[in-house]
């Protein structure tokens, strides 16, 4: 999980990184802004869920190999 919340929040600062840039110098077209933009959130989200399915999965893995539940 935290490799997962480590690239979230890279993601997260770069975006912003951008829309100040773009609210500040208009460095790209509003087409690209908002393609970026929904590049960006659509990367958070899966980075996000894969962080959170492969920790459930360990955390499980875990909990079956010390015998607190069944195979």
């Amino acid at each position: 999980m935290r490799t997962g919340a480590i690239i979230c929040l890279s993601i997260f600062v770069a975006w912003v990184f951008v829309a100040l840039l773009q609210l500040w110098f208009d460095l790209l077209s509003g087409e690209i802004f908002w393609k970026l933009t929904l590049t960006a959130g659509a990367l958070f989200v899966v980075v996000l869920g894969v962080a959170l399915v492969w920790r459930e999965y360990i955390e499980e893995k875990k909990m079956k190999d010390d015998g607190y539940i069944d195979s």
